[in-house]
């Protein structure tokens, strides 16, 4: 398990490495029967809540997770597949203690995931974090995070986002 340490405390990036195409194959599945829904995100596809699958996956995260000393159980966890234009407007996870975005499929680095200050009208600056293939990003729930846009059309980017509750 490789790691990248931004603030361990609040932000850390492990590097999967499973079985990317049993992640593959669950996505196909989901795609196929589930319509999706519009919470954070302005166009692309977010899926319901995910009941099933991405074991391997979700066993990572906890051990990750367990790697500085939080022990976690899996709340929520669904998929976004975003084109080029599609974003996820500035949110928060206020129900978990930590959450998590797994990286399947990224298109460039100008679709980051953007760290915000709690307080944004005070303090502007933030942290950007240009995903790599199968990373997989943990911070507080608490934390104002978004995603912006690549504009490029023929773009996809195909990620996990993932709520854990401390136990």
């Amino acid at each position: 398990m490789q790691e990248e340490v931004i603030l361990k405390e609040s932000i850390f990036i492990n590097q999967y490495d499973g079985d990317s195409d049993i992640i593959q194959s669950h996505i196909d599945h989901i795609v196929k029967f589930d319509k999706g829904r519009v919470v954070s995100n302005q166009g692309g596809y977010q899926s319901n809540n995910i009941t099933f699958g991405f074991q391997d996956l979700i066993s990572f995260a906890q051990k990750s997770l367990s790697s500085i000393n939080i022990k976690t159980k899996l709340d929520t966890f669904w998929l976004n597949i975003n084109k080029g234009s599609d974003f996820n407007h500035p949110h928060i996870h206020d129900v978990s203690v930590w959450s998590a975005v797994y990286y399947h499929k990224v298109c460039c680095e100008k679709a980051t995931l953007n760290f915000h200050h709690l307080v944004p009208t005070l303090y502007s600056q933030y942290y950007c974090y240009v995903p790599q293939e199968k990373s997989m990003v943990f911070f507080k729930g608490t934390i104002p995070h978004s995603v912006s846009p690549c504009q490029e059309h023929e773009h996809e980017r195909i990620s996990i986002a993932m709520n854990f509750l401390c136990i």
